[in-house]
């Protein structure tokens, strides 16, 4: 059995029993920035901290490949709102920990008796939000700053 990606207890993968790899994966990352105006009346940008990093996954459910549509998209929704990190082949991938915000099920295929046959899944996660108080000394990887070596937030 290879496991692709694995959220908490949720894994997705390739095995003689069962396939349901990650057909998609978007990650984005980012910092918030306000333009001021200097004394000398040009425009500054100013970092304001970074942004919640996010994470979208996409991928197929189909019963003929050892899955249970109904059973998986049951088990996201359970999921919803459990905080982890997000690992892809053992590896941490992104922020050190999401939340599962959303969960989304398309392309629903159903057999004439309404079983449901195969589904494409998408899930959002987001990297929880640290209070400001909480967040002065934390760097984005989670990791503790020494304050003596930054200024605003920027490394000298």
């Amino acid at each position: 059995m290879t496991i692709q990606a694995q959220f908490l207890n949720k894994n997705w993968e390739i095995s003689p029993n069962k396939v349901m790899p990650l057909t998609s994966i978007s990650y984005s990352s980012g910092i918030n920035t306000e333009t001021a105006k200097t004394s000398g009346g040009k425009d500054k940008i100013v970092s304001k901290g970074y942004k919640a990093d996010t994470l979208s996954i996409t991928y197929d459910v189909v019963k003929t490949a050892g899955c249970n549509p109904e059973r998986e998209y049951s088990d996201m929704v359970t999921l919803t709102g459990a905080i982890g990190p997000f690992l892809i082949n053992g590896r941490r991938f992104g922020a050190a920990k999401y939340r599962l915000i959303s969960v989304k099920p398309s392309n629903i295929v159903t057999s004439n008796t309404g079983e449901m046959i195969s589904m494409t899944i998408s899930a959002q996660f987001e990297e929880p939000i640290v209070s400001k108080s909480d967040s002065k000394n934390i760097g984005k990887s989670g990791a503790s700053i020494d304050k003596s070596t930054t200024q605003k937030g920027i490394r000298k």
